[in-house]
Protein backbone atom coordinates (compact mmCIF):
# COMPACT_ATOMS: atom_id res chain seq x y z
CA UNK A 1 0.00 0.00 0.00
CA UNK A 2 1.30 3.65 -0.73
CA UNK A 3 1.86 6.15 2.02
CA UNK A 4 -0.34 9.38 0.80
CA UNK A 5 0.03 12.74 2.23
CA UNK A 6 -2.29 14.04 4.60
CA UNK A 7 -3.69 17.37 4.77
CA UNK A 8 -6.43 18.23 7.76
CA UNK A 9 -7.54 21.85 7.56
CA UNK A 10 -6.17 24.03 9.98
CA UNK A 11 -9.66 25.27 10.77
CA UNK A 12 -10.78 21.98 11.81
CA UNK A 13 -6.91 20.63 13.39
CA UNK A 14 -7.91 24.47 15.10
CA UNK A 15 -11.19 23.16 16.66
CA UNK A 16 -10.03 19.42 17.75
CA UNK A 17 -7.60 21.21 19.65
CA UNK A 18 -9.21 23.34 21.97
CA UNK A 19 -11.79 20.62 22.06
CA UNK A 20 -9.17 18.81 23.68
CA UNK A 21 -8.62 16.04 21.01
CA UNK A 22 -6.21 13.94 22.11
CA UNK A 23 -5.49 12.57 18.36
CA UNK A 24 -5.45 16.79 17.15
CA UNK A 25 -2.74 17.10 19.63
CA UNK A 26 -0.62 13.68 19.25
CA UNK A 27 -1.06 14.62 15.34
CA UNK A 28 0.13 18.40 16.09
CA UNK A 29 3.64 16.85 18.00
CA UNK A 30 4.57 13.83 15.60
CA UNK A 31 3.61 16.08 12.50
CA UNK A 32 5.09 19.65 13.90
CA UNK A 33 7.44 18.57 16.68
CA UNK A 34 10.94 17.99 14.57
CA UNK A 35 10.72 21.32 12.77
CA UNK A 36 9.63 23.15 15.67
CA UNK A 37 12.64 21.89 17.66
CA UNK A 38 14.93 22.53 14.62
CA UNK A 39 13.88 26.47 15.03
CA UNK A 40 14.45 25.97 18.53
CA UNK A 41 17.89 24.42 18.45
CA UNK A 42 18.64 27.44 15.91
CA UNK A 43 18.58 30.00 18.47
CA UNK A 44 19.27 28.13 21.84
CA UNK A 45 21.92 25.94 20.22
CA UNK A 46 21.56 23.51 23.12
CA UNK A 47 19.70 20.50 23.02
CA UNK A 48 18.75 20.00 26.44
CA UNK A 49 17.49 24.08 26.47
CA UNK A 50 15.94 23.08 23.19
CA UNK A 51 13.67 20.60 24.46
CA UNK A 52 12.95 22.41 27.31
CA UNK A 53 11.52 25.38 25.08
CA UNK A 54 9.54 22.38 22.99
CA UNK A 55 7.71 21.07 26.15
CA UNK A 56 6.48 24.86 26.82
CA UNK A 57 5.83 25.77 23.09
CA UNK A 58 3.48 22.26 23.16
CA UNK A 59 1.79 23.01 26.45
CA UNK A 60 0.95 26.47 25.59
CA UNK A 61 -0.37 25.68 22.10
CA UNK A 62 -2.48 22.70 23.76
CA UNK A 63 -3.48 24.83 26.50
CA UNK A 64 -4.51 28.15 24.40
CA UNK A 65 -4.62 26.95 20.79
CA UNK A 66 -7.31 30.01 20.32
CA UNK A 67 -4.67 32.43 20.36
CA UNK A 68 -3.64 31.02 16.32
CA UNK A 69 -7.54 32.59 15.62
CA UNK A 70 -6.51 35.93 17.48
CA UNK A 71 -3.33 36.20 16.01
CA UNK A 72 -3.81 36.89 12.06
CA UNK A 73 -1.62 34.46 11.14
CA UNK A 74 -2.10 32.81 7.76
CA UNK A 75 -1.53 29.19 9.22
CA UNK A 76 -1.28 27.00 12.24
CA UNK A 77 2.42 26.00 11.61
CA UNK A 78 3.05 29.66 10.22
CA UNK A 79 1.71 30.95 14.04
CA UNK A 80 3.99 27.53 15.80
CA UNK A 81 6.90 28.60 13.92
CA UNK A 82 6.52 32.37 15.01
CA UNK A 83 5.92 31.22 18.44
CA UNK A 84 8.64 28.24 19.04
CA UNK A 85 11.35 31.32 17.80
CA UNK A 86 9.86 33.74 19.85
CA UNK A 87 9.88 31.44 23.09
CA UNK A 88 13.34 30.28 21.98
CA UNK A 89 14.41 33.71 21.94
CA UNK A 90 13.25 34.76 25.39
CA UNK A 91 14.03 31.65 26.96
CA UNK A 92 17.99 32.55 25.89
CA UNK A 93 16.95 36.59 27.18
CA UNK A 94 16.24 35.25 30.17
CA UNK A 95 19.87 33.55 30.97
CA UNK A 96 21.44 37.19 30.21
CA UNK A 97 21.21 39.42 33.41
CA UNK A 98 18.85 42.62 33.27
CA UNK A 99 20.05 46.03 33.00
CA UNK A 100 21.77 46.29 36.49
CA UNK A 101 24.56 47.73 35.75
CA UNK A 102 26.83 44.30 35.06
CA UNK A 103 25.50 43.39 31.78
CA UNK A 104 25.81 47.09 30.42
CA UNK A 105 29.40 47.08 31.05
CA UNK A 106 30.08 43.51 29.78
CA UNK A 107 28.07 43.60 26.87
CA UNK A 108 28.72 44.61 23.55
CA UNK A 109 26.92 48.46 21.83
CA UNK A 110 25.01 45.40 19.71
CA UNK A 111 23.99 43.46 22.44
CA UNK A 112 22.96 46.24 24.57
CA UNK A 113 21.14 48.32 21.58
CA UNK A 114 19.53 44.76 20.74
CA UNK A 115 18.30 44.00 24.72
CA UNK A 116 16.47 47.62 24.55
CA UNK A 117 14.35 47.40 21.77
CA UNK A 118 10.64 45.93 22.01
CA UNK A 119 10.25 42.25 21.92
CA UNK A 120 9.02 42.45 18.51
CA UNK A 121 11.37 44.40 16.87
CA UNK A 122 14.08 42.39 18.72
CA UNK A 123 12.89 39.39 16.95
CA UNK A 124 12.68 40.90 13.73
CA UNK A 125 16.46 42.49 14.28
CA UNK A 126 17.74 39.16 16.04
CA UNK A 127 16.43 36.91 12.86
CA UNK A 128 17.61 39.49 9.97
CA UNK A 129 21.00 40.62 11.57
CA UNK A 130 22.10 37.74 13.84
CA UNK A 131 20.88 34.84 12.10
CA UNK A 132 21.11 36.14 8.16
CA UNK A 133 17.86 35.60 7.20
CA UNK A 134 16.09 37.25 4.07
CA UNK A 135 13.30 39.95 4.52
CA UNK A 136 11.19 37.44 3.08
CA UNK A 137 12.00 34.65 5.30
CA UNK A 138 11.56 36.55 7.99
CA UNK A 139 7.79 37.45 7.32
CA UNK A 140 6.98 33.98 6.52
CA UNK A 141 8.46 32.68 9.77
CA UNK A 142 6.81 35.15 11.54
CA UNK A 143 3.37 35.17 9.82
CA UNK A 144 3.87 39.15 8.56
CA UNK A 145 3.54 41.08 5.28
CA UNK A 146 7.70 41.13 4.15
CA UNK A 147 6.59 45.33 4.10
CA UNK A 148 5.63 44.68 7.56
CA UNK A 149 9.23 43.66 7.96
CA UNK A 150 11.22 46.08 6.24
CA UNK A 151 9.14 48.61 8.29
CA UNK A 152 10.42 47.41 11.43
CA UNK A 153 13.54 47.13 10.51
CA UNK A 154 13.62 51.06 9.36
CA UNK A 155 12.01 51.67 12.63
CA UNK A 156 15.21 49.49 14.51
CA UNK A 157 17.65 51.80 11.97
CA UNK A 158 16.48 54.80 13.56
CA UNK A 159 16.66 53.94 17.04
CA UNK A 160 19.97 52.39 16.43
CA UNK A 161 21.10 55.61 14.87
CA UNK A 162 19.23 57.74 17.84
CA UNK A 163 21.13 54.95 20.19
CA UNK A 164 24.59 55.52 18.93
CA UNK A 165 24.01 59.13 19.41
CA UNK A 166 22.77 59.34 22.88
Amino acid sequence: MQDTAVHIDDDILTERLIAGDPGAREFIYDHYGPALFNIILQVTADNEKAENVLIQLFVYIFSDCIAYRESGDITLFGWMMRLSRQMALKYTGAEVPGENGLMLKNRSLLLRFTMGLPEGMQTIFRLCYYKGLSKEAVARMLGLHTDEVVCQLKEVMIAFRKFLNS
